[in-house]
């Protein structure tokens, strides 16, 4: 590797020769002669025209967004417009239970298939409640077709 001893080298470039703020006084331009700086210096100029902001225009499609009614109450606060109980789930998920334990004929389960499905079309319950209301309506309609299944194995020998 080879370590440079002269500065001819590796020659530095230095800025064009011009008026630059001087690095003794901020409050003044000094003269660079393009080697070193110069004896001259002068006073910075001052702006005298009011400075105007720039307003730069959007590039792209423009669009309009109508107001709408901002929602002051999350849905998980107890206001209300919040329902949390659902019927139809809670009545799907007794009978599907009903039916694991006792299933004389499928009825338990017929009726939890019903109660199931309706609770899954119409949870009643509003905001995080009606998904809880139908997974709970979705999770008995499958309890209750495997338990329906099963009695109608056990009914007419099917499998």
């Amino acid at each position: 590797m080879h370590v440079p001893t002269h500065p001819e080298e590796h020659p530095v470039t230095l800025p064009a020769a011009g008026w630059f703020p001087d690095p003794q006084d901020a409050s003044r331009l000094r003269w660079w002669d393009g080697r070193a700086w110069g004896a001259a210096t002068r006073v910075l100029p001052s702006r005298t025209e009011p400075i105007v902001p720039v307003v730069v225009a959007p590039v792209g499609p423009s669009f309009s967004v109508q107001p709408a009614a901002i929602r002051t109450r999350s849905w998980a606060s107890g206001g209300s417009g919040v329902h949390r109980f659902s019927a139809f789930s809670t009545l799907a998920v007794l009978l599907a239970a009903v039916s694991v334990v006792m299933n004389p004929w499928g009825a338990s389960s017929a009726a939890a298939i019903v109660a199931g499905l309706l609770g899954v079309v119409w949870p009643g319950a509003t905001g995080g409640w009606r998904v809880l209301a139908r997974s709970a309506s979705a999770s008995a309609l499958v309890l209750a077709v495997a338990t329906a299944a099963v009695a109608a194995s056990a009914q007419f020998h099917v499998f």
